[in-house]
């Protein structure tokens, strides 16, 4: 990199003590004498970081904010405080077991952000975030995809590295791969091991026990007999437009338990670490800022969920990396000043910077589950089904795959108009549905994800999304109550096609499980059932297909894109240093960056990106 050209000068020097400001309305402020850093571990008292001075705060002690934290508090001269609103689970089985994860919904681990459709949106709340919680699936986008994010930047930050080659170092930096013992290769599993990261602290493999049965083979034969779609070994590589066993984000030296973000980054350094301190059960307010109008954070206001009549500030002497999450973090800007002036003045909060499109540019998908009846096997082994495809438009609409992207490209101009209300304007989303739509039909990204499931007795049970919505929705604030959940609206089908292009999804399952040699081992379908979506030679018709998904998704709690890393002109929130335009000394690291959708899970993208921001931070950047 040419340093000079990169070099971001300017952050303020470590500032001993924080300029007071009031607590506004909400509650009384803490003003216990500023300290040095010098607690460390995990603390849920927060008089342990009240007025404490550390070179950098991260807000959000979940995947990315442990990882950026683990990282940068290496260098034991440098103090680092994270904040998390949740609990630290780290020994509860619905936590470290990935089989019991599916008691965390609707739980105290839970965030649980209602949206709109009535639906809700789940998310870790808990040391470790998402990873803490998630399915587990290791898996990574297309490459076309993070090159793509590269173009939305500009051409002097375009030498920064937010492309595949650049970002895959970095995604395998924190792999620690276990190539699939000869038991799982029996059952199906594969891999190409110079695809993964060996050395790094999140381990990623395959269960000890796989399921057994002739259900698998038959789905990956079933589907290339359908579609044409090849079984690969691994899609970790850059294309995952394939069907493959994935990898899981286990320990095979640890009993096979999760390996999040807390017992990868954490737990190994938690008492030698004496730099870092992580406080829980505590939820940041706002950030506070120097009074010279410079835009410099000089602290961060929090409340603890043992106190939440008292609001406590630790202070900052270098930055503030904010990694709350998609719904969280643009909450967070938009209670310290930072966001739609409009909104922030209707609320009493005088505004810092006018970003109006923070929370804006909301991508989320919409999960959907078939099933069938099961026969001539009997289910052997774990609830744990590993086998996914990622079908591209050719794949998923067959011989209609042409017409359909000649309807995207007529399109995007009038999809942009109907959704400029969550962007900065109709002319700079158009030219992020343009890159949208390029990697769809020119380099051929999948559009679906199927991820086959034995969860119910008796049934084939799939479930399959849409990945790549053009839809788009905001986060918006209600309130400067920072416990209050802010507005959350996904625009779920908003734009038509998404409905459409999920809707063949649902017909392409329906023809999947009457292709041999699936058809063998299957019964009647039941979800949605002939009765709710008449069957035809297609798999049904699209208009009774939407109908019944509009009526049975679920927020597939992938929300991504509200504080987007792109160039300003295209409502870019965050530059390519992750920094946030007109802040001195504020940065995200966080899902809210991305600024597309990627054909994959987005667990190891995460990884990714707060490793990278890592180095970036460390040599200046």
């Amino acid at each position: 990199m040419i340093k000079a050209l990169l070099f971001i000068g300017g952050l303020c020097a470590s500032i001993s003590r924080a300029v007071a400001q009031t607590a506004g309305q909400w509650g009384h402020l803490s003003t216990s004498p500023v300290v040095s850093a010098g607690k460390s571990g995990v603390t849920g008292d927060p008089q342990d970081a009240s007025n404490v001075t550390f070179d950098y705060i991260v807000v959000g002690g979940g995947l990315t904010g442990l990882a950026l934290a683990s990282r940068l508090s290496e260098d034991a001269s440098t103090t680092v405080l994270v904040i998390e609103a949740g609990d630290d689970n780290r020994k509860d089985s619905r936590v470290y077991d990935v089989t019991k994860s599916g008691q965390f919904y609707g739980s105290n681990l839970d965030w649980s952000w209602p949206v709109d459709s009535g639906r809700t949106t789940d998310g870790g709340k808990t040391l470790g975030g998402g990873s803490s919680i998630n399915g587990a699936f290791w898996t990574r986008g297309a490459a076309a995809q993070y090159d793509a994010w590269s173009n939305l930047l500009t051409s002097d930050e375009q030498i920064l590295g937010w492309n595949w080659n650049n970002l895959y170092t970095y995604m395998k930096k924190a792999e620690h791969y276990h190539p699939p013992t000869e038991s799982n290769k029996k059952l199906g599993a594969d891999g190409v091991t110079s695809w993964h990261g060996t050395e790094g602290p999140v381990h990623a493999s395959f269960p000890q026990a796989m399921v057994d049965g002739p259900q698998h083979p038959a789905f990956v034969a079933a589907i290339h007999n359908l579609t044409n779609i090849p079984h690969c070994p691994d899609l970790n590589g850059g294309d995952p437009n394939c069907v493959a066993f994935v990898p899981s984000s286990i320990n095979p030296d640890d009993s096979f338990h999760r390996s999040s973000s807390a017992t990868s980054y954490l737990s190994p350094v938690e008492n030698t670490r004496l730099n870092w301190l992580t406080l829980v059960n505590s939820t940041v307010s706002k950030l506070t800022w120097k009074s010279d109008g410079s835009n410099t954070v000089v602290g961060v206001e929090f409340v603890s969920s043992t106190n939440s009549s008292t609001m406590y500030r630790a202070n900052v002497g270098k930055e503030v990396i904010l990694a709350a999450g998609s719904i969280n973090t643009p909450a967070i800007l938009q209670r310290s000043g930072i966001g739609d002036a409009a909104l922030l003045s209707s609320l009493g909060i005088q505004t810092v910077l006018n970003v109006t499109t923070v929370g804006k540019n909301l991508q989320e998908q919409s999960l959907v589950r078939y099933a069938i009846g099961a026969t001539g096997f009997t289910r052997n082994g774990p609830q744990w089904d590993d086998l996914l495809a990622f079908p591209n438009l050719s794949q998923l609409f067959g011989s209609n795959a042409t017409e359909i992207a000649t309807k995207i490209t007529s399109n995007l101009d009038s999809w942009a108009d109907s959704q400029k209300g969550n962007a900065l304007s109709k002319d700079a989303l158009k030219t992020i549905f343009q890159s949208q739509a390029d990697v769809i039909i020119n380099e051929k990204v999948p559009v679906l994800e199927i991820i086959y499931a034995n969860v119910f007795p008796g049934a084939h049970a799939p479930v399959f999304w849409g990945l790549l919505p053009f839809s788009r929705g905001s986060v918006k604030i209600s309130t400067v109550n920072p416990l209050t959940k802010p507005t959350v609206n996904n625009n779920f089908f908003n734009v038509s096609f998404d409905a459409e292009l999920q809707s063949q999804g649902g017909r392409l399952l329906r023809k999947l499980f009457r292709t041999p040699p699936l058809a063998n081992l299957s019964t009647s379908e039941f979800m949605p059932g002939i009765s709710s979506v008449p069957d035809s030679s297609d798999g049904g018709s699209v208009d009774e297909w939407t109908r019944w998904i509009k009526s049975s998704f679920s927020s597939n709690s992938h929300a991504l894109g509200t504080c987007s890393m792109m160039r300003k002109e295209l409502g870019g929130v965050v530059d390519g240093h992750l920094r946030v335009y007109g802040a001195k000394n504020l940065r995200i690291t966080d899902a809210s960056v991305m600024p597309t959708q990627i054909s994959g899970h987005m667990m190891s993208t995460l990884y990714g990106i707060a490793e990278k921001l890592a180095d970036m931070i460390k040599l200046g950047l």
